[in-house]
């Protein structure tokens, strides 16, 4: 795919985590002095305040912006990583249950900038953000995990809920995408085949689902009916790229993170 502009000049000298991502993965800057330096910098910061609960601030947007971030730079688990999953998952689980947890229920949309994930129930984002990180960070197995990704393919009551609040369904399919297992389930094509009634020609959800997240979680997958909706984004993405490469009209660095890694998955770029 030959877009316009070159889309990584964003990220130079970017310390940010997507920033560091793509000066080692698309730049070819891991072994140069100037992006070790700067990725200790970042990663001592991610780590920083980190309570002995293994929570940040008793906070779940915190708690999984690190994690997020920590993904995106160290890559690989340890104890204090897995210590933080642990905090997440059991909070989750607490609030499935409707216990009452220390942790913020009112989430600001500024909370989640740079994160795939959007503004919903606040159950349903804190359960796809549990089961995103807990995949990612090659959880994925856990029993208990996986008892709850099969409580969402199979609860018929879920699916109708999800199917009637797209923000909620955004959140849980970022975490089906992930799966090995789950992104080929049946949630997981009802997610795709009502993301086929929200796009319109120009390749946009409208204002149900936000563009460039949807784009790269689409991408994830390998399904005709996911592939039809991508080549209707991708013709977007070419025609509103901007000079200095990025997209979007805030955000550009996430945005253009989440529109390469979408191409790249695809092998378009």
């Amino acid at each position: 795919m030959k877009l316009g502009y070159d889309p990584y000049q964003v990220f130079r000298d970017s310390q940010t985590p997507a920033g560091l991502y793509a000066r080692q993965k698309w730049l070819g800057e891991a072994d140069t002095a100037k992006w070790q330096t700067d990725f200790d910098e970042t990663v001592k910061a991610l780590f920083a305040g980190q309570l002995p609960d293994r929570s940040w601030q008793q906070s779940v947007t915190v708690t999984i912006r690190r994690l997020f971030g920590l993904h995106l730079t160290v890559r690989a688990s340890n104890s204090r990583i897995e210590d933080a999953l642990n905090w997440l998952f059991n909070t989750m689980q607490n609030k499935l249950k409707g216990s009452r947890i220390r942790s913020r229920s009112d989430v600001a949309c500024d909370e989640l900038t740079g994160l795939p994930f959007v503004l919903s129930d606040p159950v349903t984002l804190l359960t796809g953000a549990a089961l995103f990180l807990s995949s990612i960070f090659n959880r994925q197995s856990d029993p208990e995990v996986l008892s709850v990704y099969q409580r969402l393919n199979s609860d018929n009551q879920i699916k109708d809920s999800l199917t009637r609040d797209t923000a909620s369904m955004h959140n849980i399919f970022r975490a089906l995408v992930v799966h090995p297992i789950y992104a080929h389930e049946s949630i997981a094509a009802e997610a795709v085949d009502i993301y086929a009634g929200l796009q319109g020609e120009d390749g946009e959800w409208g204002n149900h689902l936000p563009f460039f997240q949807t784009v790269n979680a689409l991408a994830h997958l390998n399904s005709t009916e996911a592939e039809a909706q991508l080549e209707r984004a991708f013709s977007r993405l070419l025609e509103t790229q901007h000079q200095d490469g990025t997209w979007g009209s805030q955000d550009r660095e996430w945005n253009t993170f989440l529109c390469i890694h979408a191409l790249k998955n695809k092998g378009l770029l």
